[in-house]
C-alpha cells in the first residue's frame, strides 16, 4: 500500500498503479466530537472540545458495540478495483443496520450479493455500468501466487514456495486477459451489446464506484476485513481505509487492535 505524492488522500492498495481508493468527501465537522455529543445528548450534555473522559467514552462504546453514536459523520470513497474484490466489499452499506439471517431459527453466516435497497438504508453505492461503459483492458495479477492450505481454514491462502514459477503463472494469467478482452472488443465490432459482450471477462477485471458510508460502517468494514484471515485483496484495501482515516480515529485513539477486539488503550 502507497499513498499518492500527488494526493495525500489516494492509496494505490494493490501497488500495481491502476487499484486505488481516495477520499473524496467526509463531514466538515470533527467526527471524535460528533461521536461525543450523540452520546452525550441523552443526559443533554453537549462537548466542544475533547478530554481525556472523552476518549475513554469512545473506547467503552467501542468496546460494547454502543455503535449508534458512530453514525453521525460519513465519508464518501472513490474506489477503483478488481471486480471480485468489489463484490466483496459491496455488502457493507451506509445503513445503520446489519441484516441477520436464519435456517430453521438458527442464525448463520451468509455471504452473497444483497444490496439492501430498504427504505431505513439506502443504497451507499454507484458503479461504473457495463452495460453503457465498455471496460478498459486493466487486470489485477497477483505479484505471488497463493494456495489454499491442505487443513485448517480453507478460506485462508498462503504464498505459494520459491519452487513455484509465479512469473510464468503471471504471463499466462496477463495472456488468458488480454485474449478475453479481445473477444469482448470483437464482440462489441460485430454488434453485440455490451451487457452480454461483458458476460465472458474475467472477475480480475478493474472496476469503480462511489461508497458513501458511516464512521459506523467503516469500523464494521475495518473490524472484518483488517482481520488476518480476510482475503489478501481486501485486506490491502482494508489496511488503506484505515490509513485514510486515522486522522478521525487518533483523535478518538481509535487503533487498529482496539476495532479487532483488542485492547482499547493500546
Amino acid at each position: 500500500m502507497s499513498l499518492s505524492a500527488e494526493n495525500p488522500n489516494r492509496s494505490y492498495f494493490l501497488n500495481d498503479g491502476i487499484g486505488f481508493i481516495s477520499i473524496v468527501d467526509r463531514m466538515k465537522n470533527d467526527a471524535a466530537l460528533k461521536v461525543v455529543n450523540a452520546a452525550r445528548i441523552s443526559y443533554s450534555k453537549v462537548r466542544y472540545e475533547m478530554e481525556e473522559k472523552d476518549i475513554n467514552l469512545v473506547k467503552f462504546l467501542l468496546a460494547h458495540s454502543h455503535t449508534s453514536p458512530f453514525r453521525h459523520s460519513y465519508y464518501t470513497f472513490h474506489i477503483k478495483a478488481p471486480l471480485f474484490t468489489l463484490r466483496q466489499w459491496i455488502k457493507y452499506q451506509v445503513g445503520s443496520t446489519w441484516r441477520k439471517y436464519e435456517v430453521d431459527g438458527n442464525p448463520v453466516s451468509v455471504e452473497m450479493f444483497d444490496l439492501m435497497y430498504d427504505t431505513d438504508k439506502g443504497c451507499s453505492w454507484n458503479e461504473v455500468s457495463g452495460r453503457y461503459a465498455p471496460f478498459k483492458p486493466e487486470f489485477y495479477i497477483p505479484m505471488m501466487m497463493r494456495a489454499n492450505p491442505p487443513h485448517g481454514n480453507k478460506q485462508a491462502s498462503v504464498v505459494l514456495g520459491s519452487d513455484f514459477d509465479h512469473s510464468a503463472a503471471r504471463i499466462k494469467m496477463f495472456n488468458e486477459c488480454e485474449a478475453a478482452y479481445k473477444a469482448y472488443e470483437e464482440r462489441i465490432e460485430s454488434g453485440i451489446a455490451k451487457e452480454i459482450a461483458r458476460m465472458m471477462l474475467p472477475q480480475n477485471i478493474y472496476t469503480e464506484a462511489y461508497w458513501t458510508v458511516s464512521l459506523q460502517g467503516v469500523l464494521h468494514f475495518l473490524q472484518q476485513r483488517l482481520h488476518p484471515d480476510a482475503q489478501f485483496e481486501i485486506q490491502r484495501a482494508a489496511n488503506s481505509i484505515y490509513t485514510l482515516v486515522c486522522p478521525d480515529l487518533n483523535r478518538m485513539e481509535i487503533t487498529k487492535s482496539s476495532i479487532l477486539g483488542g485492547e482499547t488503550n493500546a
